[in-house]
């Protein structure tokens, strides 16, 4: 027998390129962004001796809050991702199931919205555009999520 009489064994790397893992960003959103009013001028101020920095800058005590109604199932936990008020696109903050259907989160109030998603055990992202909260107020929603 000339040339070895056994065929080179098949690669395994052509199944694995086909299993990868999906990706953790949210896909591309498909809604035109939503345009906000134009920004106002402030008014001039008078002049005014300065003040000290310890009476300047005092904490409102207002907070943002976001409630989700939502049945996700038994054993099932609704999670948070977005910009602003402490969040991230990467990784989910869990939500606190207040009751059966309602889960809530709030943070300080800050200086601008928070632009966020709601995702299912936070793997699974709610279906529609993003939703943003106004600082100091509380937002509600009701997400729709893909079937199982």
């Amino acid at each position: 027998m000339t040339g070895g009489g056994l065929a080179p064994a098949p690669t395994l790397l052509p199944c694995l390129s086909r299993n990868r893992l999906p990706s953790r960003r949210p896909p591309p959103n498909p809604w035109p962004p939503v345009k906000s009013a134009p920004a106002k001028k402030p008014a001039a101020k008078p002049t005014v001796a300065p003040v000290s920095k310890k009476t300047a800058a005092k904490p409102t005590g207002k907070t943002t809050q976001i409630i989700a109604k939502v049945d996700v199932g038994w054993g099932n936990s609704l999670y948070l991702r977005g910009i602003g008020g402490g969040l991230s696109w990467d990784v989910g903050v869990l939500m606190d199931n207040s009751k059966k259907d309602e889960w809530t989160w709030s943070c300080p109030a800050g200086d601008g919205p928070i632009t966020f998603k709601l995702v299912r055990n936070d793997q699974h992202w709610a279906l529609g555009p993003d939703h943003i909260a106004v600082p100091g107020e509380t937002a509600i929603i009701v997400p729709q999520f893909p079937p199982w």
